[in-house]
């Protein structure tokens, strides 16, 4: 972990003072979460999926054409990017920045081809970005924020304000934000049901006390994550996930 520590020492200016003291060990814990903490896990396509997801946080970045059930967030991650370079010497290659979408049409073509020239460029771009990922990760979390906060009850918003003052909460709502959604979108549902952080507060019980917060958003998750599996298509074997969703979530504990 010291070789991750190294590559991800200059988090943004334009970070506040909280987040720069936390926001270095929190992009860290996601990249574990993702990529094992791995430069070569920053591109990856899980079988099973209909898309690859692409660095730190595994943005995904749908193939043209390609059914978008969950939200397309590497094209946001390359705006983003291309703001924060532009008085800089690094570029993004022109194809990266196509809305055409991801060159590969099918995950056999995409694990054929890793060793080429596109490949290589897409690494090393994801892999000399890593504190600008960070911040885009802080940044989407703090617009989820901003579009849930109308769909909650004063007391759910008690319970996101106190989290956020939190080191284990922060990182809790960032993680599961990039990790789940925000649970706004109609097409991220099964049954009517969404998974995503809005979710998970609104079945935390009222009377939760600051000190078990983080407790009962942990529970709350699993508890929506299982309900997720319940209502997904049975093609999908959703069910051969839910182990691995719910370690990640204890490590909001740790």
């Amino acid at each position: 972990m010291k070789f991750l520590s190294l590559l991800l020492l200059p988090v943004l200016a334009f970070c506040g003072e909280l987040e720069k003291e936390s926001l270095h060990q929190i992009g860290l814990k996601v990249w574990q979460n993702e990529c094992r903490g791995t430069v070569d896990g920053l591109i990856s396509w899980n079988a099973g999926e209909d898309f690859p997801s692409l660095g730190i946080g595994h943005f995904i970045w749908y193939p043209e054409g390609g059914d978008k059930k969950f939200e397309e967030s590497f094209p946001s991650l390359i705006n983003f990017l291309t703001e924060k370079l532009k008085e800089t010497d690094q570029k993004i290659p022109s194809w990266i920045k196509s809305k055409k979408g991801f060159p590969w049409k099918s995950r056999e073509a995409f694990l054929k081809d890793k060793r080429t020239k596109k490949m290589q460029q897409l690494r090393d771009l994801l892999s000399s970005t890593l504190d600008l990922q960070i911040a885009f990760l802080y940044e989407r979390f703090e617009t989820a924020t901003q579009k849930i906060l109308p769909e909650l009850t004063e007391k759910q918003k008690s319970h996101l304000k106190m989290l956020t003052a939190s080191p284990e909460g922060i990182y809790a709502l960032i993680d599961y934000v990039n990790f789940k959604g925000t649970g706004l979108s109609p097409s991220e549902r099964y049954r009517g049901e969404g998974w995503g952080l809005l979710q998970v507060l609104q079945n935390i019980p009222e009377e939760t006390q600051e000190n078990t917060l983080t407790n009962a958003f942990v529970t709350s998750a699993k508890k929506v994550l299982a309900k997720r599996v319940r209502n997904a298509p049975i093609h999908r074997k959703e069910d051969r996930w839910l182990s691995g969703w719910n370690k990640r979530l204890e490590t909001y504990l740790k």
